[in-house]
């Protein structure tokens, strides 16, 4: 959507300058007209080819806890709001989310609330962090909750650090493994079948059998390919219905030494986003709510869906998530411990502290057994190969004498 700069005047008659989005300047003109502001010059924001190149990403954790850093140093400052929204647009080198900015500056100086601007783009900008903002609009603490998203947002980043860091190797031995098979079946087996084609020697089955998959890959190559598309494009449908998604949650819970990984990581997103929201006097509701969004896995969100049905209904949070079963024992005790002493936030913050350490041991323990047994398995797979195209050679001296 290409974006437009705009110099308009507001109700009091002030000059104000900006950036706004939309399908065409007519668009564009109708946005500002709703937020009652003037224009009196309009014109497309110009866009170098190689900015575009550079900065036309999505945002990224990183991107929202500098931006979250920056604003509320600003407003600790004094600096009002929209002056400091507008000093941070300059700052900002993400193209999407100095757009974003742009258009939030143009709503809140049209009196629209920092939350409200900011929930146009959701896309953007999570769920907790609009919440949180809320929270320090309605009690004047807007700063220090822009230090809390901040605080949270940088905790999920390195989160979801550690997990890829898990995966980096697995994945890397994974597709070097299908590179080198895939090699061997289609350019190296083939020379070695003609050789042994010229002696018009009985094949042993193994390689018998090696010799008919290569060919049978050469020939329908196009039928593997199209059956592994169709396969992801399928399971992606279905794990985008709410059974599909159920059914897969739960199956990634139960996967040996994987599962264990991807529960502490759904309870430690939910302790972490509702330790904020309580810290933040965000009423438990509205925080269960958010966190059940947040928590990653549908199997937890669910679970804390019916928890939020029974703390409504005047039940203490800790007894359905126990009676749940799937949360560790450790993490509805803390709770409970937390709601009896009035100190539920800092009861999740530690909960929190812990999953986060105990995820880091486990991501360490994974990688470490994973290097050793996928070393084992691709050694299996490239010995069984080469063991099939030498065992012919074994007997070559037999067929010559013949």
């Amino acid at each position: 959507m290409p974006a437009f700069s705009y110099v308009a005047r507001n109700k009091s008659g002030k000059l104000v300058r900006g950036s706004v989005s939309g399908t065409d300047e007519r668009d564009a003109r109708e946005q500002l007209r709703r937020n009652n502001l003037y224009v009196t010059t309009i014109k497309p924001q110009s866009q170098s080819s190689s900015g575009l190149l550079s900065f036309n990403r999505k945002p990224t954790l990183n991107d929202l806890v500098i931006m979250s850093r920056q604003l509320a140093t600003l407003v600790r400052a004094g600096i009002p709001l929209v002056s400091s929204v507008h000093a941070l647009i300059a700052q900002t080198s993400n193209q999407k989310l100095k757009q974003a900015l742009q258009d939030v500056h143009v709503n809140i100086t049209a009196g629209m609330q920092f939350h409200e601007a900011l929930g146009k783009y959701s896309q953007y900008f999570p769920e907790n962090f609009q919440n949180l903002v809320r929270a320090g609009e309605i009690g004047g603490t807007l700063e220090e909750m822009l230090e809390i998203a901040a605080r949270q947002l940088d905790s999920e980043q390195q989160l979801r650090e550690k997990v890829k860091s898990a995966f980096v190797y697995p994945i890397a031995v994974v597709f070097t493994a299908f590179g080198v098979i895939t090699f061997m079946l289609t350019v190296v087996v083939p020379v070695f079948a003609h050789v042994y084609a010229q002696f018009h020697a009985k094949l042993p089955p193994l390689t018998e059998m090696l010799v008919l998959l290569s060919a049978w890959i050469r020939q329908y190559w196009y039928l593997i390919v199209g059956g592994i598309f169709v396969a992801v494009k399928a399971f992606k449908k279905f794990h985008d219905t709410p059974k599909g998604k159920i059914i897969v949650d739960r199956w990634k819970l139960k996967l040996p030494g994987l599962g264990k990984l991807t529960r502490k990581i759904a309870v430690a997103r939910f302790t972490r986003t509702l330790g904020s929201m309580v810290a933040a006097g965000v009423p438990i509701v509205s925080g269960l709510q958010t966190a059940a969004r947040v928590c990653g896995n549908s199997v937890f969100s669910e679970v804390v869906a019916d928890a939020i049905k029974k703390v409504s209904e005047g039940s203490l949070l800790s007894q359905p998530l126990e009676q749940s079963g799937e949360f560790p024992p450790l993490v509805t005790r803390l709770i409970a411990a937390g709601e009896e002493s009035g100190n539920l936030d800092m009861m999740l913050d530690q909960i929190t502290e812990f999953f986060d350490r105990d995820i880091e041991f486990t991501v360490g323990v994974l990688t470490r057994l994973m290097e050793p047994a996928l070393t084992v398995v691709l050694g299996f797979i490239v010995g069984f190969v080469l063991l099939a195209l030498y065992m012919p050679i074994f007997n070559l001296s037999k067929v010559l004498r013949r």
